[in-house]
């Protein structure tokens, strides 16, 4: 007799839980103080989540770090990009206990340069559909591994993967194969 396959995991609930665990940890101890937007260093900063990153690849256990990383606006300097902030925050989830573990990297926020936007494909767009934490979890296939491989390198390619993430996870990124 096998014994019955373990419940699936509840995706969702693991993002709402590292997104609550960022939000309240980014409002009690980042340095968000506000100011005068019509100041010339007024910058307005919002927190940023990463997707799931696999602490070791191929994945042996299930555990995974979520990269806190700080973005900027003030339209009265830059409209058609964003200031780019410090990775402040890394947000560790494992299958085993089930619960986020945060570890602060920085607190000072201070822009790091900018970043530009662009306009998305519909490739692009359907590619971005995918919800990776589901697809690291299923069993790997040609098609999941595909999918994982363009959706990540798009993340990356838009600058929605801090240069941190892509070092301390260097056996995803070169499994990816992204390129520069």
């Amino acid at each position: 007799m096998s014994l019955p396959a373990p419940p699936p995991v509840d995706t969702v609930a693991i993002v709402a839980s590292i997104k609550a665990t960022a939000e309240k940890t980014w409002k009690e101890s980042v340095d968000t103080q506000r100011g005068n937007p019509a100041d010339a260093g007024f910058v307005s900063w919002s927190t940023r989540l990463s997707d799931p990153l696999p602490m070791t690849w191929p994945l042996v256990e299930p555990t995974f770090a979520f990269y806190a990383y700080a973005r900027g606006m003030n339209p009265m300097r830059l409209r058609d990009g964003e200031f780019v902030g410090p990775t402040w925050a890394r947000i560790t989830w494992s299958a085993k206990d089930q619960k986020p573990e945060l570890t602060r990297l920085d607190t000072k926020l201070t822009s790091h340069g900018v970043q530009g936007v662009r306009p998305l494909t519909k490739d692009e767009v359907e590619t971005l559909k995918v919800k990776p934490l589901d697809l690291l979890l299923s069993p790997r296939t040609k098609a999941t591994d595909q999918q994982l491989k363009s959706y990540y390198c798009l993340q990356r390619s838009v600058g929605n993967i801090p240069p941190e993430a892509v070092t301390a996870h260097a056996a995803f990124f070169k499994w990816l194969d992204c390129g520069p």
